[in-house]
């Protein structure tokens, strides 16, 4: 759009450019020899504005090689339709492109001297335009370089908050499995000791082992993303814990309803959890980012499908779209079971957070 908006701009000047041009040189008696090559020429000296950010190395090349014919001219719009022609080689070619084109300016440029009326002034010319070029390239080529390291960060630092979601999903589904496997040894080894020697025992006995074991592996494995995994189990929170989170919401500040559709059931732990998660990040960037607002969650049950909807009707700021840790997350939660996450600004005003999760 940006782009759009200057190409525009670049049009109307060449455009106004042309027509002063005309104007100055059909009022001036400076140039008697060359009204009609100026009057020929230059339009397309102007005009060529319009194109120099499409073709910014074809624009200047043409602007020198339009100097040839008539190197010498006190035609105040000619020079200034020049420099802006000019200016585009500088700052929008880039590597080899701008190598090229610097050298057919100097070639043309010194050779128009030839031509010159003034030799000593057209060369002095030469070398102020010389210097201002290699200029404008040295502070656009720094503000490139400051623009591609900005970029280079940001990658960065994005790689860093999808590596950092992904280890604390990481560390929440442990607490959350092995929670459930505790549980599941611990009934395993209660029921072992009460039952009567046999094949009940036995299997008994080969589930508490398997448990303890798959415990133990999963320890190991999630101590590679933190040092505090042996420490004590807590379960996760899931969908029945909704209620007590918008309760915490409304205190907080932000009035906030909670539905629920369709037929309510127990779903796996790590479907919960992240349901539990993407609303909990829902509401926190609403109550942050919404202002004075209110905001619903939608929780519904389909057959094969759970669908969160968080919607809140405020005034909001456009940075939450792009994405802090909070929509990394979600996105790395959802992607985790194969669903969707959509997120934007709503038609008419608000935010809206839609998660799909399979739950086949």
């Amino acid at each position: 759009m940006r782009h759009i908006h200057t190409t525009k701009l670049d049009a109307l000047l060449a455009v106004a450019l042309t027509a002063a041009l005309e104007i100055e040189l059909w009022l001036s008696s400076n140039q008697p020899h060359h009204k009609l090559g100026f009057a020929i020429l230059g339009p397309l000296m102007t005009g060529a504005i319009a194109l120099r950010r499409r073709f910014p190395l074809g624009v200047p090349t043409a602007a020198m090689l339009l100097v040839l014919p008539l190197p010498s001219s006190s035609l105040a719009t000619w020079g200034a339709a020049w420099m802006i022609d000019m200016y585009a080689l500088p700052a929008w070619t880039r590597g080899r492109r701008f190598w090229v084109g610097f050298c057919v300016f100097q070639t043309t440029g010194w050779a128009s001297l030839l031509w010159a009326n003034s030799v000593r002034g057209a060369a002095l010319f030469m070398i102020v335009a010389t210097i201002v070029v290699v200029l404008i390239r040295f502070v656009v080529g720094d503000r490139d370089r400051r623009l591609w390291i900005a970029e280079r960060e940001r990658d960065v630092a994005a790689r860093e908050a999808v590596v950092e979601e992904r280890a604390r999903i990481a560390r929440e589904l442990h607490d959350a499995i092995a929670h459930s496997v505790s549980m599941m040894v611990i009934q395993a080894g209660a029921e072992r000791r009460v039952v009567e020697p046999g094949s009940t025992r036995e299997v008994l006995m080969t589930i508490e082992r398997i448990g303890r074991d798959a415990l133990t592996e999963m320890r190991r494995l999630v101590g590679m993303l933190r040092s505090d995994a042996a420490g004590p189990l807590a379960p996760q929170p899931g969908l029945g814990d909704l209620s007590t989170l918008v309760s915490q919401v409304r205190e907080a500040g932000l009035p906030v309803t909670l539905h629920v559709e369709g037929e309510q059931r127990e779903l796996p732990v790590g479907i919960e959890l992240s349901a539990y998660r993407i609303v909990q990040e829902a509401l926190t960037n609403a109550l942050k980012h919404a202002g004075d607002a209110r905001a619903d969650v939608r929780v519904r049950y389909g057959a094969d499908l759970l669908e969160l909807e968080i919607v809140d009707d405020g005034a909001g700021f456009e940075s939450r779209a792009p994405g802090g840790h909070g929509l990394v997350g979600m996105r790395e939660r959802v992607a985790l079971y194969g669903g969707r996450l959509d997120t934007g600004r709503a038609v008419d005003g608000g935010f809206t957070v839609r998660a799909l999760l399979p739950i086949r």
